[in-house]
């Protein structure tokens, strides 16, 4: 599947249709994100992808740039442009359903790592970490609609809040969360792109205080708390986030833990994107599989 991808990426990328020569370079950008996307399927630093013997055999006739142009070329926003355009193109190509859910996954780095972007915060359970945190919103197909990468001691409805400033609802669309996101101000940021948001209460069953709360938080709190059918539904439908997290970081080529090389926000935020651009390729081409057969 490794080659599969990026032998399709190969393809796309230097399509005559969509291929855009370099003005006044000798290397095309297309050229820097092959190489640079053979390094995110591998897992393994820009400089082993840069050295041609680690290239597959029909990728050997490109030219290649030196190191340190290769890394000057993968800051520049031209790249940066094209490896979007790749990853808006994937997920358009793919289903888009009535359900979304929020969720965030951590990823760590060691405890006594120099990193100063990393930060300590709490993990899944009572533990305790530190690393960066990705914040997704999934859509119930397993695509990927809308993610960012923070520090792990960012608050969840924070980002989420933030996240959702760019986001595109349809009207009355339900979004699922977990009891992380049960906040006045997410309910009423989702309600102003006119969706509904659906969260369970950290203590259900407790009072509600003496501030206003949500229309629709009060909603959800009487179809979690007071029906037994709605509150199962609830978390049926919440698996869902889980198995696309889990496509997401078991796949061979899928996020799994950050790799030494890849340290600093700005570094951890390409990588993220570029793993989470070959999940909706491998999506669309599985689907493409399944609609052949």
């Amino acid at each position: 599947m490794d080659d599969q991808l990026l032998l399709y990426l190969y393809h796309r990328l230097f399509d005559p249709a969509k291929f855009r020569p370099a003005n006044d370079c000798v290397y095309s950008d297309a050229l820097i994100v092959l190489i640079h996307f053979l390094a995110v399927i591998r897992d393994r630093s820009m400089r082993w992808a840069h050295s041609k013997c680690n290239w597959p055999l029909w990728m050997r006739r490109l030219k290649s740039p030196s190191y340190s142009q290769l890394m000057r070329r993968l800051k520049t926003q031209a790249v940066k442009r094209l490896i979007a355009e790749l990853s808006l193109e994937f997920r358009n190509q793919l289903p888009d359903s009535q359900e979304k859910f929020c969720d965030g996954k951590p990823l760590t780095v060691g405890g006594f790592s120099k990193d100063p972007d990393a930060r300590s915060g709490k993990l899944p359970g009572d533990g305790w970490g530190k690393g960066y945190k990705v914040h997704l919103l999934v859509d119930a197909c397993g695509a990927v609609d809308l993610f960012t990468v923070t520090a792990l001691d960012a608050g969840e409805p924070t980002v989420m809040r933030r996240l959702i400033e760019v986001a595109q609802f349809q009207k009355d669309q339900i979004v699922r969360a977990d009891s992380n996101y049960d906040s006045n101000k997410l309910y009423a940021g989702f309600a102003e792109k006119q969706a509904r948001l659906i969260a369970a209460r950290k203590k259900p069953g407790t009072g509600l205080g003496h501030h206003p709360q949500h229309p629709y938080r009060l909603l959800a709190i009487e179809q979690l708390e007071q029906s037994e059918a709605s509150l199962k539904a609830h978390k049926r439908h919440r698996i869902r986030v889980e198995q696309a997290l889990a496509h997401v970081t078991n796949l061979p080529f899928g996020l799994s833990p950050l790799p030494n090389h890849v340290r600093r926000l700005h570094r951890v935020r390409l990588w993220v994107f570029s793993k989470i651009t070959l999940y909706h390729l491998y999506l669309k081409l599985r689907q493409h599989k399944a609609l052949a057969a």
